[in-house]
């Protein structure tokens, strides 16, 4: 089991890489479309890697991936807001004793209100999976999902989760 779980893991990576080399390839190739090309080619294989991995049927895929495109949406935003919100703190923080104190304070409850909302998608994404998942299965998938998130956050230079590079940054 844990040699199989190493090489979702190894596929995934390879997936990912390979996706983020072609989309950085300067010239023709790089279009939207082709980069539209390319990632949905990725969810193609990573659909397949959790079918397999979780054993899943061909109705449980289908809803898996109607709870997928429901939630998709409400992620990139959730994301977007974020990135804004540490964006914005970010940008407070470095100019040190002359930071806007109010303004810090607001982005810090903004941070803290993006990632609640986070977490009750979460619970939202897992009270739709149990309707068709079993609890060891929708335990498997959290983990996939998090291998994933890991390894593009490494893939962009960024620590995962318990890693630090540097001074932490809001």
């Amino acid at each position: 089991m844990r040699f199989h779980g190493m090489g979702v893991l190894l596929a995934v990576s390879m997936l990912a890489i390979s996706a983020r080399a072609e989309a950085q390839r300067p010239g023709p190739d790089s279009m939207p479309g082709r980069r539209e090309a390319l990632e949905q080619r990725v969810r193609q294989r990573m659909a397949a890697v959790v079918q397999q991995r979780l054993g899943l049927n061909a109705e449980q895929m289908r809803r898996l991936g109607e709870v997928n495109r429901d939630m998709e949406a409400q992620r990139r935003q959730l994301q977007e807001q974020e990135r804004d919100v540490r964006v914005g703190l970010r940008a407070e923080v470095v100019r040190g004793d002359s930071a806007n104190q109010d303004r810090v304070a607001r982005f810090v409850d903004q941070l803290i209100d993006v990632q609640r909302r986070r977490i009750e998608l979460l619970s939202r994404e897992q009270r739709a999976l149990a309707a068709f998942m079993t609890p060891v299965q929708r335990a498997q998938y959290l983990a996939i999902q998090d291998q994933v998130r890991r390894r593009v956050e490494e893939m962009r230079g960024r620590p995962g989760r318990g890693q630090r590079r540097g001074p932490p940054m809001p």
